[in-house]
């Protein structure tokens, strides 16, 4: 197996080395299309990725994508919906916070809106006190 080797680093870590911790709306600009590409290619091959985050996006030395870690990926139609808990519950939708079947591209959207959210904001839309926090709606007991 050959791959391509991609000298620089994660998005996170470019991130964290930026004293604001947020890029120019070019970089975004930029950056956020070749991600959406790249989602967009794998929806098309009905492979949906359940992890997308800042620390699966490689930056080469010209800021160009890589999506990495298809651990949690799935291969699936988009009319089948799942129910397997998985990903990381910062970039996690709704649905499968909320343990409900849902479609699995939505979800990968949803992390992109976070994504996009950190990189104009410098910092994550939704924060709770811990991190179980996440995972209880205020409808359902504890």
């Amino acid at each position: 197996m050959v791959m391509e080797y991609v000298a620089k680093s994660s998005l996170h870590t470019y991130l964290r080395s930026l004293g604001n911790r947020r890029l120019t709306e070019q970089e975004i600009k930029k950056i956020f299309i070749q991600i959406c590409e790249g989602l967009n290619y794998c929806h098309q091959k009905n492979i949906v990725h359940r992890d997308v985050k800042l620390e699966n996006i490689l930056l080469d030395e010209d800021h160009n994508v890589k999506i990495i870690d298809f651990g949690f990926s799935i291969c699936i139609t988009a009319d089948k919906k799942l129910n397997i808990f998985c990903g990381t519950p910062s970039y996690m939708a709704p649905e499968i916070a909320g343990k409900v079947l849902y479609k699995g591209a939505p979800t990968d959207i949803w992390s992109l809106g976070i994504i996009l959210y950190i990189l104009l904001c410098g910092t994550f839309p939704f924060r709770g006190k811990e991190k179980l926090s996440f995972f209880y709606s205020p409808n359902r007991p504890r």
